[in-house]
């Protein structure tokens, strides 16, 4: 109600002049606008948790009767001046006419709980009046992020093997997605490095009204003959100690190379990853030049294009020889060339190619059967040649141990039962003190 209440009695006021008498609807008229009016100073105030210490919520009543004000949050809160509240609320009235009156409500130490609607109403006699102001509160999040990604218009670049047939275009979008907090001012900046230098691209602020929804931002980018470079998001705020970034991978461009297969086969490939990943073939078949040769384009008539629609290549004798093979990688950085030239025909050279491979081939089985075979008959040798060393010299021993027996005296005999008097033989062969000890003898007197 409010002015609300006085358009509608001008309303009712034209109905009046056709239905009643014209001072009877101007009294009407009067009594009603007189009542009284609520209004606020802002709808929507936004805060900031930690740097926002303070903030006064301020609704202004005019009216000639004496006005009931009491303050709710969303709508179902009723704030008074109970030990309950005035820990964190601290409710006054200032007057600022005899009519007009100033009704606040203060908040303590703003945080993230404090977000919401907070309707001042107001009662004069049997009428009420509300207002709503919304109380935004801005906050980081404990731990920030910042995610980034280079994108053609078909989507993003991913590590896919194989060709494309289409041109590539060199202008790629980054997109950068920050997550650092709800209701908290950005400045999202994109950059690139390389060689030693940090250039900056572009800068702008940004809002992340939502917690669960990143602020999003792309930046179109020149990628060609930037080898080696990266491109950067950052993302700033006072509050943060230092900005988030986060940076692609490295451009790389392909380094070309050609690699026989199989017969009659080969592959254009690259000895490194190249990013971004997605790349286009081309194969031309030229005449054996010196223009040709140092020609890395081959963009001339006398060459012919094979194939732009795979790495392989089939080699034919149509192709003939003394001509030069150029294999072209390109991606958005870079594009890489090799050749090969062919120096006989097709279907001579592959079968003379196989026919000495299998020779080879069959030699290295032939020498390793042999070596092989030669190592077992000498290790054989010495094992025989070492048994028939230890058989002889067994027999040696013995001998020599029976000589000695027989030259003892004729008298000594062999007695198990007394040893008093005894001597013992000392043999000089070990190898018989081992295993057969020494007999003991009686000596008997004459």
């Amino acid at each position: 109600m409010g002015r609300r209440a006085c358009l509608d009695m001008i309303c009712y006021f034209s109905f009046c002049q056709k239905t009643l008498t014209f001072s009877i609807c101007i009294l009407s008229l009067v009594l009603s606008c007189v009542i009284g009016d609520v209004i606020v100073e802002q709808s929507h105030i936004s805060a900031t948790e930690g740097q926002s210490s303070d903030v006064t919520l301020k609704c202004i009543v005019t009216s000639n009767h004496e006005p009931v004000v009491n303050w709710l949050f969303n709508m179902k809160i009723e704030i008074d001046e109970s030990p309950i509240f005035t820990s964190k609320y601290t409710l006054s009235m200032t007057p600022e006419s005899s009519t007009r009156r100033a009704y606040k409500l203060r908040i303590r130490q703003i945080n993230r709980l404090d977000q919401g609607n907070y309707e001042c109403k107001v009662t004069i006699k049997k009428d009420e009046f509300k207002q709503v102001i919304t109380l935004t509160v801005g906050y980081l999040k404990k731990n920030p992020s910042v995610d980034c990604n280079l994108f053609k218009s078909s989507g993003r670049f991913n590590n896919l093997s194989g060709a494309r047939t289409s041109n590539t275009t060199k202008i790629l979008i980054l997109s950068c997605k920050a997550d650092i907090g709800l209701n908290i001012e950005a400045n999202c900046m994109t950059s690139k490095s390389g060689n030693g230098q940090m250039v900056p691209l572009h800068s702008e602020n940004k809002t992340q009204s939502s917690a669960t929804v990143d602020v999003d931002y792309s930046y179109p980018v020149n990628v060609s003959g930037l080898d080696g470079w990266r491109f950067w998001c950052v993302v700033g705020n006072p509050m943060l100690p230092d900005p988030v970034n986060c940076s692609t991978y490295m451009l790389l461009k392909p380094q070309a190379k050609i690699m026989e297969v199989e017969e009659r086969r080969i592959n254009c490939t690259s000895t490194t990853t190249p990013y971004p990943s997605d790349v286009s073939f081309r194969w031309k078949v030229c005449p054996n030049s010196k223009k040709n040769t140092t020609d890395v384009d081959q963009d001339n008539d006398s060459c012919e294009i094979l194939n732009e629609t795979s790495s392989f290549l089939t080699l034919t004798a149509e192709m003939g020889s003394g001509v030069i093979l150029h294999c072209q990688i390109k991606n958005e950085v870079c594009i890489s060339h090799a050749s090969l030239i062919i120096t006989d025909a097709v279907d001579e050279r592959v079968p003379h190619q196989s026919w000495i491979k299998w020779v080879i081939g069959s030699l290295v089985v032939v020498l390793s059967i042999g070596v092989v075979a030669a190592m077992v008959v000498k290790k054989s040798e010495m094992r025989t040649f070492l048994q028939r060393s230890g058989k002889k010299r067994t027999e040696s021993t013995t001998d020599k141990t029976t000589t000695d027996a027989s030259q003892m005296p004729l008298y000594a005999t062999p007695n198990k039962n007394n040893n008093k008097g005894a001597t013992h033989r000392s043999s000089l062969n070990t190898r018989y003190e081992m295993h057969a000890p020494d007999p003991v003898y009686h000596v008997l007197e004459k």
